[in-house]
């Protein structure tokens, strides 16, 4: 146990920042600016505390990589293949993670206001507490995601797929999620506040004690649905499916209520 304790306690003294990219590279707290790293493998790389502002990672390997703690504002991840890589506590402003394949990877308490994950593979990832105002999360793919507690203010989320997502006490005040599928996804005590959520797939999904205050949710699907002690504030139903729902009150709605809790 003593020698590995060593091994870890030593292993930041060792970084060589000038080492070509390769897996496992060790580049604890270097100054990346400048450089081009599209296409390389960095998997199972240690680049802890790194700085990499507009460092362009498109198209490279960092699965399993430790990226904790970085700035890495707007740096481009286009398509890069991350698969339970740690992105914690990192400043990622404006980075860029579309069409990238981040399964299982970490965000927790990141700084990602801005930045665009639109069209990436996020299944299982994690962005609890983390900062996502103004993300572009369009056409995600997010099912079974964490993000509890994250700031989500005028996110765009349109056609997410966010099946079994865990989003209780998240902040989407302002946000597009039209046509997003929350099927099973916990909500409760989010803040909802004129959210667009029209043709969205709630069917399922948590909402107690959520606030909804002038959410549109024109021709969402709220069967079987759980919204109970929800503020429903100018709350627009239109054509909304509510049959089974559990209404603000308790009370279950019936089978084939559509628009109004009957």
């Amino acid at each position: 146990m003593a020698g590995i304790f060593l091994a870890l306690s030593v292993s930041p003294a060792l970084a060589d920042c000038n080492a070509p990219p390769e897996p496992r590279a060790s580049w604890f707290n270097c100054d990346l600016s400048g450089r081009s790293l599209t296409g390389v493998d960095l998997s199972r790389a240690l680049m802890s505390r790194v700085s990499a502002d507009g460092v362009d990672f498109s198209g490279s390997t960092l699965e399993n990589a430790v990226l904790t703690n970085a700035s890495m504002q707007e740096a481009d991840f286009r398509e890069i293949s991350g698969r339970r890589a740690d992105f914690g506590a990192s400043q990622l402003r404006g980075a860029n993670f579309s069409n990238a394949r981040l399964q299982a990877a970490r965000f927790t308490s990141a700084m990602l206001e801005s930045s665009d994950f639109s069209n990436a593979d996020l299944r299982g990832a994690r962005f609890d507490r983390a900062r996502l105002t103004g993300v572009n999360m369009d056409d995600a793919q997010l099912g079974e995601s964490s993000l509890y507690n994250a700031e989500l203010r005028d996110a765009s989320l349109r056609n997410a797929a966010m099946a079994g997502a865990n989003l209780s006490q998240s902040t989407l005040t302002g946000s597009n999620l039209e046509n997003a599928d929350l099927q099973g996804a916990n909500l409760s005590r989010a803040m909802l506040e004129d959210v667009n959520l029209s043709g969205a797939n709630l069917r399922g999904a948590n909402l107690d004690r959520a606030s909804l205050a002038g959410a549109d949710l024109t021709g969402a699907d709220l069967r079987q649905a759980n919204l109970r002690n929800a503020d429903i504030t100018g709350t627009i139903f239109d054509d909304a499916q509510l049959g089974n729902t559990i209404w603000v009150d308790r009370r279950p709605c019936r089978r084939n209520s559509v628009g109004s809790c009957d």
